[in-house]
């Protein structure tokens, strides 16, 4: 039994689609199976002047508006909407690398042209370009605060940066190679940063040092995300905050995945998988793992015990981002974005966020009523939260 269908769509399918004697492209493509090509087609209604949708045969139209097109795939019983972005901010002239969305209205973004810049996203206005990093900029985050950030890059040096002043107070230095993500403990006394050299390191922000290597010796890491663990410890360290109650999951070059206990220093689990593991996040007591082999992993929090596999599509996955209601958003190498739901009530529903031609899904950020969406192809995008959320109840 095959799983579910990716379906795709044409990019600019709703600018097509309001305008008569208009032809969209759909294609339908199981896994390991060519895809399917099919046409979507409008005409005008004559009584009353409006445009109307047909759709092909294998498929219900459910909805149509100006940013959404909901469709059901009857084969497969997969509904499938499609929501076009609400806003592209285009400030970037070369492929977007990481982006992060404040929820006051701060954003931070990088590009492959070793730029970092801080905009408005209700204006698109570019407020400060920071500069400093020797090389690309790999990593972007703001700290809980909303006006202070911290960026990794190739140069293997993490900076923090106020995102008022463009001031660069503190910039932590001690890895050997290029710094892949990071990691903010509660509002960011301590960070985490983890390497193509094989390190998780624990950094004393105010004091711009490391205090331990969290996990070593375990070849390039690729990706981290922090939850919290039950096992709470006493930690004897004033410059050491916030990690007594601390889970750190890390994944690898080499398809490991790795918990450690960040006060403990201590490994939980390891897990290995056939693809390196390129982005992970945690919901509630779920790990999900994006791999290069274009698996989605979920695993307990508490052992890495295996929860479920999604094998869809075969592109590798570089991003994901935790929504709200147990819902997340995976961005692909082919420039298909989608949100997925965790809870199995929803299995068989996927919002697709349309716009890409192609161009990769580089990173991803929601800030409570967005989703930032930063592509290869130099935009972010920006999603209503509400137009995605209402599919899911």
């Amino acid at each position: 039994m095959p799983g579910l269908p990716v379906i795709s769509i044409q990019c600019d399918w709703n600018d097509a689609l309001r305008l008569p004697q208009s032809k969209v492209w759909i294609s339908i493509k199981y896994l390991n199976i060519n895809s399917v090509h099919d046409k979507i087609t409008t005409s005008l209604n004559k009584p009353d002047v409006k445009i109307k949708i047909h759709v092909p045969e294998n498929f219900q139209l459910i909805s149509y508006s100006n940013l959404s097109l909901v469709l059901k795939h009857v084969e497969s019983d997969l509904k499938v909407a499609f929501v076009a972005p609400t806003k592209v901010h285009d400030l970037h002239q070369k492929a977007i690398l990481s982006v992060c969305a404040a929820e006051n209205s701060l954003t931070v973004s990088s590009c492959e042209g070793d730029q970092l810049l801080v905009w408005d996203s209700r204006t698109s206005e570019t407020l400060l370009d920071l500069k400093g990093h020797g090389g690309p900029i790999y990593k972007c985050r703001f700290f809980p605060s909303g006006v202070v950030l911290i960026s990794a890059g190739a140069d293997g040096s993490c900076k923090i940066w106020s995102a008022q002043s463009g001031i660069n107070p503190v910039t932590l230095k001690g890895h050997v190679m290029s710094v892949a993500d990071v990691c903010i403990i509660d509002k960011g006394r301590n960070v985490i940063s983890v390497s193509k050299d094989g390190t998780a390191k624990l950094w004393d922000v105010g004091e711009s040092k490391c205090l331990d290597d969290v996990i070593k010796d375990r070849g390039p890491i690729n990706c981290c995300t922090l939850t919290i663990t039950q096992d709470e410890v006493n930690v004897n360290n004033d410059r050491e905050i916030g990690t007594a109650n601390k889970q750190l999951v890390i994944g690898c070059e080499s398809g490991e995945i790795v918990s450690a206990h960040i006060a403990k220093r201590e490994v939980i689990f390891h897990k290995k998988f056939g693809s390196p593991c390129n982005t992970c996040i945690i919901i509630e007591q779920t790990i999900i793992v994006g791999c290069a082999d274009g698996k989605i992993i979920h695993l307990k929090v508490e052992d890495g015990e295996i929860i479920k596999e999604i094998h869809e599509s075969a592109s590798p996955i570089l991003s994901m981002a935790v929504l709200m209601n147990g819902l997340y958003v995976v961005g692909r190498q082919d420039g298909n974005c989608a949100v997925l739901s965790v809870q199995d009530d929803f299995n068989s529903v996927r919002v697709q966020l349309t716009g890409s031609d192609c161009d990769g899904i580089r990173d991803l950020s929601f800030n409570g009523k967005w989703i930032f969406v930063g592509c290869r192809d130099t935009k972010v995008r920006k999603y209503d939260f509400n137009q995605i959320s209402v599919h899911f109840k």
